[in-house]
């Protein structure tokens, strides 16, 4: 079985204190055939994937253009955003995925359940701070 194993990212909270979240090397394609690496957060609680406004520029998509979803964030926030399906890559997996791009810059890229959670076993290694994809048969 292939797996992709990703290092967690050290990150500082508003209080100092430092924290680890699991994160993944997505590559999502672009209309022009150009790949661009983001590092979302992987969030087992997320619905769908979410890139921000200007990833959707970045990728050559109108934002507007998507198909309007709103999503709900912690707290119950909605958050206006447009569905694309886009090719990514994960190692090297390449498929197509919905992403939700936020009207917003300042939101947490995630990468959701959707389309992703069928196509891997995903382990959350606290211990070791090692997120692992195991490509599923």
């Amino acid at each position: 079985m292939r797996r992709y194993i990703f290092e967690y990212v050290a990150e500082r909270t508003r209080g100092g204190e430092v924290v680890h979240r699991p994160i993944v090397h997505l590559h999502v394609r672009s209309g022009g055939g150009e790949w661009y690496l983001f590092y979302p957060y992987v969030d087992s609680g997320a619905d769908i994937s979410l890139l921000t406004r200007s990833d959707c520029g970045l990728l050559g998509l109108k934002l507007r253009e998507g198909a309007y979803r709103p999503v709900l964030g912690i707290g119950r926030i909605e958050i206006p955003a447009y569905v694309y399906e886009v090719p990514v890559r994960i190692g090297d997996e390449e498929f197509q995925v919905r992403i939700a791009f936020a009207d917003s810059n300042e939101v947490p890229r995630v990468l959701g359940r959707s389309e992703i959670f069928r196509r891997f076993r995903i382990t959350f290694d606290e211990v070791d701070l090692k997120t692992v994809f195991e490509v599923m048969p």
